[in-house]
C-alpha cells in the first residue's frame, strides 16, 4: 500500500513538469518544397489530415494542446510546425511492400525555432497488414509519428529513436532515394 502511494505521489510530482506548457500544432501541415510522395497516395490518401488529427489529438490528451492556425493565434503557447519529407508507397496495400511517413517537425516558443527534429516511422501493417489498404498501413505511421512527437514535445531530454529502415529493395515514391 505504502508503494502505491508513493507511486502515486512521484507521478502527480513528475508528470506536470514534463508538459508544462501547451503545446499546438500549427495547421495545415504542409509538404517540403523537395517532398517525396506519389501523387496518387497523396490525394487519396490526406495525409496532412491523417497527422493534424492524430498529432492534434494526442497533443489536446498529453499536452493541454490541440491544433491553431497561426503562430498568432497560439499566444503564449508552444507551437509545433510539421512538414511532410517523403512517403513511401504506392497503391496496393501491403502487397506492394513496407510503406513510411517522414516529417520534420519545428518547435517554436515566441516566433523562434527552439527544437528541430526528423522523424521516421514505417510499417507493414502489422498481423492483418495483407488486408490493408494503403492509406490505412500509413494511417498506422502517423499515429507512431503522433505518440513520438507529443513525448519529444514535452520533454526536451527525449531523444527520438530512428526506425530501422525498411528494406534496401523498397525505393521511395517517383524514385527519389531515401533520406
Amino acid at each position: 500500500m505504502k508503494y502505491a502511494l508513493l507511486a502515486l505521489a512521484v507521478a502527480c510530482f513528475v508528470t506536470p513538469t514534463l508538459a508544462k506548457d501547451k503545446v499546438l500544432l500549427l495547421t495545415p501541415v504542409t509538404y517540403r518544397a523537395d517532398a517525396s510522395v506519389v501523387q496518387k497516395v497523396r490525394d487519396e490518401c490526406g495525409i496532412e489530415q491523417m497527422l493534424e488529427q492524430n498529432v492534434g489529438n494526442a497533443f489536446k490528451k498529453r499536452l493541454s494542446g490541440g491544433v491553431v492556425d497561426s503562430e498568432a493565434a497560439a499566444g503564449d503557447a508552444t507551437v509545433m510546425r510539421l512538414q511532410i519529407s517523403n512517403v513511401l508507397g504506392v497503391g496496393g496495400g501491403a502487397w506492394s511492400g513496407p510503406k513510411a511517413l517522414t516529417v520534420y517537425a519545428d518547435l517554436i516558443q515566441n516566433g523562434k525555432v527552439v527544437r528541430h527534429t526528423r522523424i521516421n516511422r514505417w510499417s507493414t501493417g502489422g498481423i492483418w497488414g495483407g488486408f490493408k489498404s494503403t492509406c490505412s498501413i500509413i494511417e498506422r505511421c502517423s499515429v507512431a509519428i503522433a505518440k513520438d512527437l507529443t513525448r519529444w514535445a514535452a520533454d526536451p531530454s527525449y531523444t527520438l529513436k530512428e526506425d530501422e529502415a525498411p528494406p534496401k529493395d523498397e525505393t521511395p515514391a517517383e524514385g527519389k532515394p531515401a533520406e
